[in-house]
């Protein structure tokens, strides 16, 4: 696994790693400590269940094929189930989860797949951080048919708000401890969920800020 370091300097969040192979599973923790993060490593989903209580991470990332017994598909539903505002990300060394798993049960809405042997720190970092994102916010904002408006998250708004006093996208990022990668993403749905298509012609901060302005967006 191809090792980058860079990350945020303040970034820190709780993520709790399973994964049955001992081995793999000291390097990744290590790795992920490294960078910054609280990690809580097991090797079971029995194990799991039990942190996702008490631990209480911000994101959970699992292999697929976890031995005998439940697996990371398992673990994922019951994740989604209970936890929803919890980040979901698959690290494994299968290009298809179906040749992972024993059972035909689907994956989850919002979960990160990430092949073992081509992620780099920096994707896990940044896949935790999309993930985390997504989870504590609506996937998509929603067009309020009765009144035309646009319903965002507070996080959302915070966004939005940084786009309208002209900051860059680099600027946002340091200012909430996020990668510029995982905030390019951040923002590109933002654009994309108040319509702002790839109009060369449209200039999307522009108009993004401009609807904010225009009060077509409401926090919730």
């Amino acid at each position: 696994m191809k090792v980058n370091t860079h990350l945020p300097p303040k970034f820190k969040l709780k993520v709790l790693f399973v994964e049955d192979d001992q081995f793999t599973l000291n390097t990744v923790a290590e790795l992920l400590e490294h960078l910054g993060l609280a990690v809580m490593a097991v090797t079971t989903v029995p194990e799991a269940v039990l942190a996702l209580s008490e631990f209480e991470p911000n994101a959970v990332v699992t292999d697929l094929d976890l031995g005998a017994g439940p697996d990371g598909t398992d673990l994922l539903a019951h994740v989604s189930t209970n936890y929803p505002w919890i980040g979901k990300i698959i690290l494994t060394a299968h290009a298809s989860p179906s040749l992972a798993v024993h059972t035909s049960q689907e994956l989850p809405q919002g979960v990160t797949f990430l092949i073992k042997s081509l992620a780099s720190s920096q994707d896990i970092c940044d896949a935790i951080l999309d993930s985390v994102e997504q989870a504590q916010e609506p996937r998509t904002m929603r067009l309020e048919s009765a009144d035309g408006i646009f319903v965002l998250s507070k996080s959302q708004a915070e966004l939005l708000r940084m786009l309208a006093d002209g900051l860059s996208n680099s600027a946002i990022a340091r200012r909430r401890d996020r990668t510029l990668k995982s905030t390019e993403s951040l923002i590109h749905r933002l654009f994309a969920a108040l319509e702002l298509g790839s109009d060369p012609d449209i200039n999307q901060r522009v108009a993004a800020v401009k609807m904010w302005q225009q009060g077509k967006v409401r926090v919730e």
